[in-house]
């Protein structure tokens, strides 16, 4: 494979959507692994779209020479006072979107931080009488498929349009 910024993100767009399929199809499995599966494949999408930010960030700064090769956090990446230092639209796109709450890459960001968070113990209420068993398992309302999805589609999007802008006619 060629050592090029843009195979990176190629590579990380490939395997967040082969890690989106595999989500989809846990969440409709009744095997006895489903959620586990679906949690699995929930935590890897979300890495692979994280990914896919970084490379596309790393292709932009490619695109425009800027030393920004070396930074390895979205977070820095697409910092307001980056985007200041380093003007471009594509940037600053990505950088509004970071910092919209409700945007797709929001969620996308939010997600990621709560996924690195350290487990946190959850309260238990007592059971009543007429209940027999509780399930342990309750479903993220963090990141969801139908965000995976989204993001994945902004972000092929994104990298299309981009592309297309670097081209010399």
């Amino acid at each position: 494979m060629a050592n090029e910024v843009y195979t990176r993100t190629n590579q990380a767009l490939y395997f967040a959507r082969l890690a989106i399929e595999a989500w989809s199809e846990a969440e409709t499995s009744d095997a006895l692994s489903a959620i586990t599966m679906a949690r699995y494949h929930r935590e890897h999408a979300l890495f692979h779209l994280h990914r896919t930010v970084l490379a596309v960030a790393h292709e932009v700064a490619d695109r425009y020479r800027w030393p920004l090769l070396e930074v390895r956090s979205v977070d820095q990446m697409l910092d307001p006072q980056t985007s200041a230092r380093f003007p471009g639209p594509e940037l600053a796109e990505l950088t509004e979107l970071a910092q919209a709450p409700d945007s797709w890459l929001g969620r996308l960001l939010r997600g990621w931080a709560a996924l690195n968070l350290p487990p946190q113990p959850e309260e238990s209420k007592a059971p009543s009488d007429d209940l027999i068993a509780v399930s342990a398992a309750r479903p993220s309302r963090d990141w969801s498929l139908e965000d995976a999805r989204e993001a994945h589609a902004a972000l092929t999007e994104r990298v299309n349009c981009y592309r297309e802008g670097m081209v010399e006619w």
